[in-house]
């Protein structure tokens, strides 16, 4: 094994999603040294942003994660506003929602949201933690990489299923009451298909629907949200109860079937297409508090869109959902650190 640095570092978080990345910067910006490790290729979890390349039609740009965000807590709208202001955000509609709520999304994609918080954090990708260790004065973390992390306080933010096994597999043991919570903590899956067509859709303004079908929940342009002005990138997500049914089946089967029940709104031949697999879609039921303590072996910090008082009544608050538990989570840290000095 590597030990990658040299000096100890006082936090480590585990994930680079929202939740990992906003308790980053919460963290540094009052002096305390971070270290993000995610085991993906690029930052912001379902802040996902990817590109499809062809030579005839350009360039297809894709938010193929969350797809905007809606704000209901004033805490959270403060840093929405600063956001707006900064130009790394930007209303895209008030149509998408039924209530008439105000979307966000990022200016350039939304992966630009995650890449304007990591700009001054340190950050490990494609960095897969296998375990953690406590050596009983900072914590030890293990990657596939034969790579070694040190800090003295953990934060982990990944799926409560994921952070859950990470756990056992380190033999760090949970108050029973404690774990069968966590147990709990349940997701939807969604299959998401990133569609690159040879001319523009019939898909209406201001570029997205939510549909009331059984297989089909969401279609999007997002030549017409603005972020792929070279291609006409279409994304489709799946409803849960049909991503549990065809998560295993061929992408071949998975696209005709959404292409089927979307070609009215297509009118348009798919020049190229890719398939992802969100396991961990959105949050089908919650912990209960906005983050938990673990102090035995050493201080272990859990967070992230799962940690909610409430489930979000709208898939568009899940960001919020994040964002509030990243929040939470980050001033414990801090008065903890206060305390401790």
């Amino acid at each position: 094994m590597i030990s990658t640095n040299n000096q100890q570092k006082s936090f480590l978080i585990i994930g680079g999603g929202i939740t990992g990345l906003m308790a980053g910067t919460i963290l540094q910006r009052h002096g305390i040294n971070v270290t993000i490790l995610d085991k993906g290729r690029g930052i912001g979890g379902r802040l996902a942003t990817r590109r499809i390349r062809q030579p005839s039609s350009g360039q297809g740009i894709f938010d193929y994660g969350a797809q905007f965000f809606t704000v209901s807590d004033p805490t959270f709208q403060l840093w929405v506003d600063q956001w707006v202001q900064q130009g790394i955000i930007t209303p895209w509609s008030n149509q998408l929602t039924e209530t008439g709520t105000i979307c966000y999304r990022g200016c350039d994609s939304n992966r630009s949201i995650a890449q304007y918080l990591a700009q001054n954090l340190e950050i490990h990708t494609q960095t897969r933690v296998t375990k953690i260790v406590w050596d009983g004065s900072q914590w030890r973390v293990e990657t596939e990489q034969e790579k070694l992390f040190y800090g003295t306080r953990l934060i982990l933010t990944p799926p409560v299923p994921q952070s859950l096994a990470l756990l056992e597999d380190s033999a760090i043991a949970i108050p029973s009451l404690l774990k069968h919570r966590l147990a709990q903590v349940s997701y939807h899956p969604c299959l998401s298909v990133l569609a690159l067509l040879d001319h523009k859709s019939l898909i209406p303004e201001p570029g997205g629907l939510r549909l009331k079908d059984a297989s089909l929940a969401w279609i999007a342009s997002n030549y017409q949200k603005g972020i792929s002005p070279e291609g006409f990138a279409i994304t489709l997500h799946s409803t849960p109860e049909f991503s549990q049914a065809y998560w295993d089946v061929d992408n071949e089967v998975v696209v005709e079937k959404l292409l089927k029940i979307a070609s009215p709104w297509l009118n348009a031949s798919v020049i190229d297409y890719q398939v992802h697999r969100w396991r961990y879609s959105h949050p089908k039921t919650v912990y209960g508090d906005l983050y938990l303590v673990l102090e035995e072996p050493g201080l272990l910090i859990m967070a992230g869109d799962g940690f909610s008082t409430t489930k979000a009544q709208d898939i568009s608050l899940n960001l919020e959902k994040s964002m509030l538990s990243a929040l939470a989570a980050s001033h414990y840290c801090l008065n903890l650190e206060a305390n401790t000095l």
